[in-house]
């Protein structure tokens, strides 16, 4: 089979986390044109998406970090009808200029046990999309889980279909060009030993939810080239699609 890329496009890539429901189209359109000319010739992809400033604001409003009671369910129905409003905007986006998106439900397929990602239908379903000439689209979602409900996070799914697939590379896209020095440059190359945990790290602009990515990334460098980078640098994305080593963005490297 050709080469095959994940790719996650981060809430920040696709909204302005400041403004409730903002789209970045143009971003996204940019980006689209990109994969047009490398899906023509013969690339393959995975697309995942996050939530930004559609689904978080609300998330965030009914508590769906850890799901409590009843009260919540609302947030749950919101969120994930939500979350599908923005998935049906980036497919028509990316649809319209000529790539064959096939989105999928991430709660439809997805649930979470024991704490970790429970993929129901099989990674041989999406392969079977992808023989097919399509691209498979999947986001962050709100998932059945033993709690009753919890978040998955597209970095999770990154993770675990990373890990049974096994892709040529893996890229994470965000608004910066890369994991940022305190001096604002880029850190070509990141390792676990450059990041030993939150409070330890002074050197690495990585806190809050970037903390979390650079985790996931780290442990999905095991089975796959994996990069960050930002969603406008297409220089790099198309260098990194086609086996380069990019001019910007940082890679994952395991110890």
């Amino acid at each position: 089979m050709s080469k095959l890329i994940i790719m996650k496009l981060g809430g920040s890539a696709i909204s302005d986390k400041s403004r409730p429901l903002s789209y970045r189209e143009d971003w996204v359109r940019r980006l689209g044109t990109l994969l047009s000319r490398e899906f023509r010739s013969g690339s393959r992809f995975i697309l995942i998406h996050g939530g930004g400033s559609f689904a978080h604001p609300i998330a965030l409003a009914y508590g769906l970090s850890r799901y409590r009671d009843y009260d919540q369910l609302i947030g749950v129905s919101l969120t994930s009808a939500v979350l599908n409003y923005l998935s049906m905007k980036i497919t028509l986006t990316l649809a319209s200029i000529g790539l064959p998106i096939y989105p999928l439900r991430t709660g439809s397929i997805y649930v979470i046990k024991d704490g970790k990602p429970h993929l129901l239908i099989g990674p041989t379903h999406l392969m079977e999309l992808i023989e097919r000439n399509t691209i498979p689209m999947l986001y962050g979602d709100v998932v059945i889980s033993d709690e009753g409900f919890s978040i998955i996070s597209g970095d999770d799914i990154m993770l675990d279909l990373g890990s049974r697939l096994r892709p040529s590379a893996s890229i994470f896209l965000t608004d910066v060009p890369g994991i940022l020095d305190s001096n604002g440059n880029i850190v070509k190359r990141l390792t676990r030993s450059s990041v030993i945990n939150e409070k330890d790290v002074h050197h690495i602009d990585v806190t809050g939810g970037l903390m979390r990515k650079v985790k996931s990334a780290l442990e999905l460098a095991r089975y796959t080239r994996t990069y960050l980078c930002a969603i406008w640098d297409l220089e790099s994305i198309s260098m990194i699609v086609n086996g380069e080593e990019p001019v910007r963005c940082t890679r994952f490297l395991p110890d």
